[in-house]
């Protein structure tokens, strides 16, 4: 139960020697790419002022104006600026914001589900997990495990399917329409095991199951004998952030227990979410 099922990823060509810089290009420090670092800088310059003129950009990055001004245009048009014709300054863009929103959700998740997790844990004497949505990919971020000597292992940073796991599942299910579409259209369903499901309209209606009754289901989709219960958290605007399981072998997860599990996981990622809007900044 400890191996993580592999990820198809994409062979990177090695390329001989470094391109040449242009005679007016600076060359980047160490192994800096020279155009990013400045555009880095260009948003640390605005996030610190709190919003800046190109004037003022230029000035305390040292970066020439005329370059200073094409970093911006390139990242207005990517959201991660903005600009204030009224007082003639740049601001921190939406997209800049979802970014860091995103790091403090995880940061968040962090602080507050531990305790939780290990309640639930000490309850049902079953290994607890706590997973996100990140770029695509499901990564487990926190896992407390049970002491029994038979029991699910998934390592922390372990990127996995979201059709096979529970907490994958559960996240689907609370997702709004247009994410889950988008989630969905370049995944190819991999067949697991005999109960994986591969359809992707399959998958929808039991989404749809799991959306109504509160929880997700892994019926021994990722690993023979292994089922898991999940649960949705979310964060202080209602978004799903997160799911969180408690995983085990089917021997200890009967068809007849399973609506008590799932009263406990319910109850768990409910208590992570009201910690989670506990936690939020007051606007």
């Amino acid at each position: 139960m400890t191996n993580a099922p592999k990820m198809n990823e994409p062979k990177t060509v090695a390329r001989r020697g470094r391109p040449r810089l242009k005679a007016n290009e600076e060359k980047p420090a160490g192994s800096l790419v020279g155009a990013l670092d400045r555009g880095i800088r260009v948003l640390i310059a605005i996030a610190d002022a709190r919003g800046a003129t190109l004037v003022d950009i230029a000035r305390t990055t040292g970066i020439p104006t005329a370059t200073a001004h094409r970093l911006l245009t390139t990242l207005q048009q990517r959201g991660m600026v903005v600009n204030d014709d009224e007082q003639g300054k740049w601001r921190v863009g939406p997209q800049a914001y979802r970014i860091g929103s995103t790091f403090e959700e995880a940061s968040n998740l962090l602080e507050v589900a531990p305790a939780a997790m290990r309640k639930l844990s000490r309850e049902t004497g079953e290994t607890v997990n706590l997973a996100i949505e990140e770029g695509g990919q499901l990564l487990y971020l926190i896992q407390v495990e049970s002491e029994n000597p038979i029991r699910a292992s998934i390592k922390n940073g372990t990127a996995a399917y979201f059709h096979t796991s529970g907490v994958g599942k559960a996240i689907m299910a609370f997702m709004d329409e247009a994410s889950l579409e988008k989630l969905l259209a370049p995944l190819t369903l991999v067949q697991q095991t005999p109960n994986s499901i591969t359809d992707k309209q399959q998958l929808k209606d039991e989404l749809q199951t799991s959306r109504q009754r509160g929880w997700a289901i892994d019926d021994e989709e990722r690993f023979p004998g292994l089922r898991c219960i999940a649960a949705p958290v979310f964060d202080s605007l209602e978004n799903v952030v997160a799911g969180v399981s408690v995983s085990g072998p089917i021997t200890r997860f009967p068809d007849n227990k399973l609506e008590t599990l799932a009263a406990s996981v319910v109850e768990t990622a409910a208590s992570i979410s009201e910690k989670l809007r506990s936690s939020a900044p007051q606007s």
